[in-house]
């Protein structure tokens, strides 16, 4: 079957990629924009297909930083809507608009073990459903079983306070007398939450980017502490989840935040917190967590959708 060239986007809260296919297999013709330097999606896909210079396309799939359950798409993390009907006018041959974390779920079961990296032992492997878990801008999950992927907003569920974890509760009521509600784990476990931390920890305003803040532990006592907490938080995050979704194949973990945020961390000690369950222990103890090390997880992802576009199926 003739393959219809395909574009592939991955438009998060703050960056904006772009590519397309034209066989599938293989993406080309990347481009990244910065949401903030434009005023619409339209605008978006409209710099992009110029710059193309006579490649038609008329086909798109396109991942959002927002769930899809209607017609009007509402960004999560930054002040963008769109209408999918509308945006159509660009792809007469079939759009499809998708979580962002969905589109990247769906590269999951094609990865090899060059692109993966195993945090710590575990039990003999037992497949099973899986989870993608990735912190950044915002908080994303999506879960994989049997093939099918499912988005979800779990980064949106209330951070519970913990008993004997003075630190992470005295941040959680800090929160509370700033904003008037609990945190959730979007709130703290990404990007905004990490100069709150740090401020809260230091009792002072934080002159430091994100960044910069990840890559002084080796130098400041604060920074340190601040990626302890993450890390923690990031670890009692993913125990929940695999719980809940019963995610005995599973937990990969990526985004912008992961590399930075477990780059030399205590393997052990950061299985330690994700097994840490009175009830589950065994069945925690068999869930292998995996780094995703491969960029473009998105691309990839699409690539899997297009295929399936272009033959017919319905998404």
């Amino acid at each position: 079957m003739l393959f219809k060239t395909c574009l592939l986007a991955d438009l998060g809260a703050t960056n904006a990629r772009f590519s397309i296919t034209q066989d599938g297999l293989s993406f080309e013709k990347e481009m990244d924009l910065k949401i903030s330097d434009f005023d619409s999606i339209d605008a978006l896909c409209k710099h992009y297909l110029t710059s193309l210079k006579g490649i038609a396309v008329k086909k798109a799939i396109i991942g959002v930083a927002a769930p899809v359950i209607g017609d009007l798409v509402t960004f999560v993390n930054c002040d963008l809507k769109f209408s999918i009907r509308k945006l159509n006018k660009f792809f007469s041959d079939g759009l499809y608009v998708i979580n962002d974390l969905a589109l990247q779920a769906h590269a999951v079961n094609t990865l090899s073990s060059d692109n993966i990296k195993k945090i710590g032992r575990t039990k003999p492997f037992i497949d099973g459903p899986k989870i993608l878990v990735a912190p950044g801008t915002g908080l994303g999950l999506a879960a994989i079983s049997t093939g099918n992927v499912t988005s979800t907003e779990a980064g949106h569920l209330i951070i519970p306070k913990i008993n004997g974890e003075k630190e992470l509760n005295k941040i959680l009521d800090n929160f509370y007398k700033k904003f008037n509600r609990m945190p959730t784990f979007e709130n703290l476990l990404s990007g905004k939450g990490l100069k709150f931390i740090y401020e809260i920890i230091s009792s002072k305003d934080c002159q430091f980017s994100n960044e910069e803040i990840l890559n002084r532990c080796d130098i400041d006592i604060t920074c340190l502490k601040v990626k302890d907490i993450l890390s923690y938080i990031y670890a009692t995050y993913i125990r929940s989840m695999a719980l809940a979704h019963g995610s005995t194949g599973g937990v990969y973990l990526t985004g912008s935040l992961t590399e930075s945020l477990l780059s030399g961390l205590d393997a052990n000690n950061f299985r330690s917190t994700f097994e840490d369950s009175a009830s589950m222990k065994d069945m925690l103890t068999s869930i292998p967590i995996f780094i995703i090390d491969l960029n473009d997880l998105g691309f990839y992802g699409a690539l899997v959708l297009s295929r399936r576009m272009n033959a017919g199926e319905v998404l």
